[in-house]
């Protein structure tokens, strides 16, 4: 009786471990894998709900992913020289996977930055080229809702939805204009400050607690903003170029005042547009009916701007012509580069699919770095110490917000829906 006890409890500890040799060799469900990775990480968790388990499988997960790999076959000595080569390249490309969400977002970074640098070299109307550059994307965004069967203008959130338009719009025309009024990296340094605005924001609407690190990012962004204007009972006008006439000085000062206040207005209408678009998702809003009536209401904006500029304005001195306007080699190379434009666009949207928001946020802002190197290596006029400086402590006031939601998520084990910059 005691022997067949005895096999009994051998017979069933050994079930159990071979359970558990099979469950740490890959053969448990899906739903046991994610709850072990939150439970390791809540970073680790997907943010996008339609992320299916193929997708998980081929790597799309954040960098944070501690990637099991099973050595049950390397305990084998009598494995070949070509099956280890294979799992080297396997391996390497498996880590290659992990990182693509950084990859996809410094790429579109680059595209971006590199894009619109070269537009503002073509010396064209800026505002009529992202006008024809919205007409193609409105046509591209209509036919996906049509082909999805989507309804975007039957929604019980149509006001929310035409507010969030509006103020993203116009961030969105404040951007392009700025290129006209400011160098590449003074807008996007006064560009980016829209993450620690957004956090503020934060702190009013959805009143959360004001933390010591926001406070910091804060200060530092205040600082970067005077140090990118150079106000001129702060800086001296030392580092302007001899032999300047009075008229002209007086001029780019105006002008810059000028871009200063727009790029402004762009950063905080992206930080307004990016918390609607967060009470949107919360509403079950599909993204790309916000996407859609973004575009018909920027369209519906340069529209409106620019039939005021050929037509009423005292200050244009250039008569219109489709010929001379439109028909010129330097627009229709602005065009083209506006309207690839979208596969930054495309490749924000993986990068926000495989990887957490701060992190994304904390990459994309190397738009900044881009844009000095881009702006001091072709540009005869380069940036002097405090615009560099400047851009500097914005960048390290981004790093903090992000690294501060990064800690907050990963303690709480919260996700916050983000959008993609509308600015692309």
């Amino acid at each position: 009786m005691k022997n067949r006890e005895t096999q009994y409890v051998h017979n069933s500890r050994t079930k159990y471990m071979e359970k558990r040799r099979r469950t740490n060799t890959g053969d448990s469900s899906s739903v046991s894998l994610k709850e072990a990775i939150a439970s390791l990480n809540p970073l680790l968790q997907p943010f996008d709900d339609e992320t299916s388990d193929s997708e998980t499988c081929r790597g799309q997960l954040p960098v944070f992913q501690i990637v099991h790999t099973d050595t049950s076959e390397n305990s084998n000595g009598n494995i070949d020289f070509s099956k280890n080569q294979n799992n080297i390249f396997r391996k390497y490309c498996c880590y290659l996977q992990r990182f693509s969400g950084i990859i996809y977002a410094l790429l579109a970074s680059l595209l971006f930055t590199c894009s619109n640098f070269i537009i503002q070299k073509l010396d064209v109307i800026l505002l009529d080229v992202f006008l024809v550059r919205f007409f193609f994307q409105g046509i591209l965004s209509l036919g996906f809702i049509v082909y999805k069967g989507y309804h975007p203008f039957s929604n019980c959130n149509g006001l929310l939805v035409f507010i969030r338009s509006v103020i993203a719009a116009t961030g969105s025309v404040c951007f392009y204009l700025g290129l006209a009024f400011l160098p590449l990296p003074d807008l996007m340094t006064l560009r980016y400050t829209q993450v620690v605005w957004t956090a503020l924001l934060a702190l009013i609407i959805f009143r959360e607690r004001i933390t010591f690190p926001i406070v910091i990012a804060s200060t530092l962004t205040l600082i970067g903003v005077i140090g990118v204007a150079q106000p001129s009972f702060l800086f001296t006008n030392s580092t302007i170029i001899n032999g300047t006439s009075q008229a002209t000085l007086t001029n780019n000062d105006d002008k810059r005042a000028l871009g200063m206040f727009v790029a402004l207005l762009c950063a905080f209408s992206i930080s307004m547009g990016i918390v609607l678009n967060k009470k949107l998702i919360e509403r079950k809003v599909r993204q790309s009916i916000i996407l859609f009536h973004f575009i018909l209401t920027t369209f519906m904006m340069l529209l409106i701007i620019q039939t005021y500029h050929w037509t009423l304005s005292k200050t244009n001195q250039q008569k219109f012509n489709i010929k001379q306007v439109y028909l010129t080699k330097n627009f229709i190379y602005a065009t083209i580069l506006a309207t690839l434009q979208l596969i930054p666009m495309v490749l924000s949207q993986k990068s926000i699919k495989r990887e957490h928001p701060s992190v994304f946020t904390i990459v994309q802002a190397s738009d900044i770095v881009f844009a000095i190197i881009l702006h001091n290596v072709f540009s005869k006029v380069k940036s002097n110490g405090f615009v560099l400086l400047s851009s500097a402590l914005v960048l390290t006031s981004i790093i903090i917000v992000g690294t501060h939601k990064l800690w907050q998520d990963r303690k709480h084990a919260t996700h916050l829906p983000i959008s993609i910059d509308e600015t692309e």
